[in-house]
């Protein structure tokens, strides 16, 4: 694995343990005196149980966004072979790979043989 994928295993696996520390709540009331304890989160952005919630917002937020008219998914893949060349020049082809999504979208869309219109459309890296 490569540093930010140990990191990133790392802080998954700590999440919500005692490796990654506690917090103590304790009542207000004087007179009560309960104390709880909670483990700490790793807040990592690939952490199921951290980003839940705010996964589950945006992608209502996206729901809300679309038109009521039919759509399509379209998977964009690269071949396994470039697995090694990828992990060393990640800005520089992530950015070619959604250049090049993004311009073929726009021409088959664009084009009235086929749709005749100008889609719009959200790449996610996955």
């Amino acid at each position: 694995m490569s540093l930010e994928q140990w990191t990133v295993f790392r802080a998954l696996v700590g999440c919500r343990t005692a490796i990654l520390g506690y917090h103590e709540d304790e009542c207000d009331n004087s007179t009560c005196g309960h104390r709880e304890y909670s483990y700490n989160s790793c807040r990592n952005r690939h952490c199921p149980k951290c980003q839940g919630a705010p996964r589950f917002k945006w992608l209502s937020a996206r729901l809300s966004d679309l038109l009521p008219v039919s759509s399509f998914h379209v998977v964009f893949t690269l071949p396994h072979g470039f697995n090694d060349l990828l992990m060393c020049n990640k800005d520089v082809l992530y950015k070619l790979f959604f250049k090049t999504a993004s311009d073929t979208l726009l021409e088959f869309a664009q084009t009235p043989k086929h749709l005749g219109a100008k889609p719009g459309f959200i790449g996610i890296l996955l």
